[in-house]
C-alpha cells in the first residue's frame, strides 16, 4: 500500500512537470522575438523559466529517488527541459543565431545549395549537409534548419552520455547521475564551444556517441577479433569515425588521441598482464588506424587544414608577448566592473567541481581502486587518453591561442562529464552506508545538481551576465545589410568592430562575399584612433581619405552602450552621427542605420 501511494506521488509529480514544461514552451513560442534582444534569458517570458524550473526539479527529484521506469521518465522530463533551454532560439522564432562564424557557415550552406561549390570542397561539410537535408525535407528556410541541426546535436549529447555509462557501469544510480551531469552541458564554454551553427561545437557534442560505440565495441569479450566488422558496434564505430571527421577534423584529431590512450593501455596489459580483463577486451588497434587513415585521407587536401598547428607553432616561436591579449582583456573587464577571476567562476566553476570528481575517479582506476571490471578498465582508458589532450591544451594555452585551447577543453569535458557522473554516484553510495537516513543522501546530491544546473545553464548563451551581448541575428539587421549591399555602388564599408563581412557571407554567399572588394578597416582595432572620446562624426570625416559607409545596428548600439558601457564607443559619439555635417544617414529603419561619411 505504501509503495502504491509512493508511485501515485511520483506519477503526480511527473504529470505536473510535463504540464509545466509544455505550458512554458508554449508561452515562449507564442512570444517570438520582435527585435534584437540583448539577453535571451531576460527576453524569454518568465512563465517559460517557471515551467522549466518545475520540470527540472520534478524530473531530478523522481530520477534520484525512484526505481525502474519512473527514474527513466524523470530523466526524460529533465532532459527535455534542458533541451528546451538549448533550443530557445528555435522556440522563440529567432531569424538566426550566431553573429560570427555561424553566419559564414550559413553562407557556405547557401553556396552548396546554389551549386556554387560542392560539399567536399569544405573541410567540415557535415553540419552544413545535415542542415541542407533538413531544409530540403521540411521546406523550412536554410537558416532555420541550421538552428534545428544544432538542437539535434544537443539531443545526441544528452542521450549518449548516460547510455555510455550504461555500457561501462550498468548501475541505475550511475546512469542517473551521469545524465544529470550531462544536463550541465559542460563542453559549452561560450568561448570556443557554442550552441549555434559551429562545426567544432557540433563535433564535440557528437563525441558521446563515438565514445558509446567505442565502449560497446571494446567491452565485448566474445572472442571475435576482426578490426572493423567483428560486431555491429564495430561497424557503427567506423561510420561514426568517418562522421566526426566530416563534422570537424580538429575534433577528430582529438578523438585519435583519446583512442590512442585505449590502444596504449591495451598494449601494456596484453604484454604484462595477459589475464586481466583489459587483455580480453576487443583491441582498438584497427579502429584507431581506420580513424587516423580517414583523417589523413581527408584533411590535408583542404586549404583550411593545419590552421591550428600553424598558429600554435607561430605563436610559440614568434610571439613571446602573447599574454598581452589576456592583460588587455583583464583591463577592459575591470573597467566594466568585472574581473577575469569572476568570469572564470561564472564559466568554469561547475566544470571544475565535476573535474575534481572525475580526476579522483581516474586516479582510483589507475590504482585499481575502482570496483567493476569494465568500469576500472574504462577509467584507465580515459585517464591515459587525457594525457596527450592535457599536453595539447597546455601548448595552446602557453601560446595564448584561446580559440583553440578552449576547444580542446570543451572536448575534454565530455569524458569528464561521463566519469564525473559515475564518481558522484559512487560517492553517494559510499556516504549512504556511513550515515543515518542514508536514503536522503541521494536527494541531497540531486538538489546540488539542481543548483549547479542554474549556474551552468546561465552560460549556454551569451548575455550581459558574462559581459557579452546576445548572439541573436535579427531579421531587421539582415535585411538592412542586404539593402545596403545592393545599393552600395563603389563605396567601401567600415564598421564599429567589423565592416560586416559575416553578414555579407550569409547574404551573398561566402564565395561572392570574399570575392567582392568592399571592405575597409573597422574603426576599433585599426590605427585610425576614432574610439572612446575620439568617436565623433567630426573625427570620422578626417580619418578616411575617401567616402565610407558605416552601418550601425541596434545590436551594435546595445553592445557598446549597455554591455560595454560606452567603453570604446560612448553615447555622445552615436548622437553626433545624426547632428554633424559630413555624416549623413542614408538608410534607416527596423534597427539598422547606414551612415555615409564624406
Amino acid at each position: 500500500m505504501a509503495r502504491t501511494v509512493a508511485h501515485r506521488l511520483e506519477k503526480s509529480v511527473l504529470v505536473v512537470g510535463f504540464l509545466a514544461l509544455t505550458a512554458g514552451v508554449w508561452m515562449a513560442h507564442e512570444s517570438p522575438a520582435q527585435a534584437y534582444e540583448l539577453s535571451i534569458y531576460r527576453a524569454t517570458p518568465l512563465l517559460f523559466w517557471v515551467g522549466v524550473g518545475i520540470a527540472l526539479l520534478a524530473g531530478i527529484g523522481v530520477a534520484v529517488s525512484s526505481p525502474d521506469w519512473y527514474r527513466l521518465i524523470g530523466l526524460v522530463l529533465s532532459g527535455t527541459a534542458t533541451l528546451s533551454i538549448a533550443s530557445l532560439p528555435v522556440i522563440r522564432g529567432y531569424h538566426f543565431y550566431g553573429p560570427g562564424d555561424a553566419l559564414t557557415h550559413l553562407g557556405w550552406a547557401k553556396d552548396v545549395v546554389a551549386g556554387r561549390m560542392e560539399p567536399y570542397e569544405l573541410l567540415y561539410p557535415g553540419t552544413h549537409t545535415v542542415g541542407i537535408v533538413i531544409s530540403e525535407l521540411t521546406g523550412i528556410p536554410l537558416r532555420r534548419s541550421l538552428l534545428l541541426m544544432v538542437s539535434a546535436f544537443v539531443l545526441v549529447y544528452l542521450l549518449f552520455v548516460p547510455l555510455t555509462v550504461r555500457v561501462i557501469v550498468n548501475e541505475d544510480r550511475a546512469v542517473t547521475f551521469a545524465a544529470l551531469a550531462g544536463f550541465l552541458l559542460l563542453p559549452i564554454n561560450a568561448i570556443s564551444v557554442f550552441v549555434m551553427p559551429h562545426p567544432t561545437s557540433q563535433a564535440i557534442l557528437f563525441l558521446p556517441l563515438v565514445i558509446y560505440l567505442l565502449a560497446k565495441y571494446v567491452t565485448a569479450t566474445d572472442g571475435r577479433r576482426l578490426p572493423l566488422l567483428g560486431s555491429s558496434a564495430g561497424t557503427l564505430l567506423a561510420l561514426a569515425s568517418v562522421a566526426i571527421v566530416f563534422v570537424h577534423p580538429q575534433q577528430a584529431a582529438n578523438a585519435i588521441l583519446l583512442f590512442g590512450g585505449v590502444v596504449v593501455v591495451q598494449f601494456i596489459y596484453r604484454l604484462f598482464r595477459n589475464g586481466h580483463v583489459i587483455s580480453r577486451h576487443r583491441a582498438l588497434y584497427g579502429q584507431t588506424m581506420f580513424l587516423a587513415a580517414v583523417f589523413l585521407l581527408w584533411t590535408p587536401f583542404h586549404e583550411r587544414s593545419g590552421g591550428a598547428v600553424t598558429a600554435l607553432i607561430t605563436s610559440l616561436l614568434d610571439d613571446p608577448a602573447a599574454a598581452t591579449d589576456t592583460t588587455q582583456a583583464a583591463a577592459s573587464l575591470s573597467q566594466l566592473g568585472g574581473s577575469i577571476k569572476l568570469l572564470f567562476v561564472k564559466l568554469f566553476l561547475v566544470g571544475l567541481i565535476l573535474s575534481v570528481f572525475a580526476g579522483f575517479f581516474m586516479l582510483g582506476g589507475l590504482l585499481d581502486r575502482v570496483r567493476g571490471t569494465n568500469t576500472s578498465a574504462f577509467t584507465k582508458y580515459v585517464a591515459v587518453g587525457m594525457i596527450p589532450l592535457t599536453l595539447l591544451f597546455g601548448a595552446f594555452f602557453a601560446a595564448s591561442l584561446g580559440q583553440f585551447h578552449f576547444r580542446v577543453l570543451g572536448f575534454m569535458m565530455v569524458p569528464v562529464t561521463i566519469l564525473g557522473g559515475v564518481a558522484v554516484a559512487r560517492g553517494v553510495d559510499a556516504i549512504e552506508t556511513r550515515v543515518p537516513n542514508g536514503s536522503l543522501v541521494s536527494m541531497f546530491a540531486g538538489g546540488l545538481f539542481a543548483v549547479l544546473l542554474v549556474f551552468s545553464l546561465l552560460t549556454v548563451f551569451h548575455s550581459p551576465y558574462m559581459y557579452q551581448p546576445s548572439g541573436q541575428v535579427s531579421e531587421s539587421g539582415m535585411a538592412g545589410y542586404e539593402t545596403a549591399f545592393e545599393n552600395r555602388g563603389d563605396v567601401l564599408f567600415t564598421g564599429l568592430r567589423s565592416p560586416g563581412e559575416r553578414y555579407a557571407d550569409a547574404i551573398l554567399g561566402y564565395e561572392a562575399s570574399r570575392a567582392a572588394d568592399w571592405r575597409a578597416e573597422p574603426i576599433y582595432g585599426s590605427d585610425m584612433n576614432a574610439t572612446e572620446d575620439n568617436f565623433t562624426a567630426k573625427r570620422l570625416t578626417t580619418v578616411f581619405e575617401e567616402p565610407h559607409y558605416l552601418p550601425v545596428t541596434d545590436a551594435a548600439r546595445e553592445r557598446e552602450l549597455t554591455v560595454y558601457k560606452g567603453l570604446r564607443f560612448p553615447r555622445k559619439g552615436f548622437r553626433t552621427l545624426n547632428s554633424q555635417r559630413g555624416v549623413s544617414r542614408v538608410q534607416s529603419g527596423g534597427g539598422f542605420d547606414l551612415y555615409y561619411i564624406e
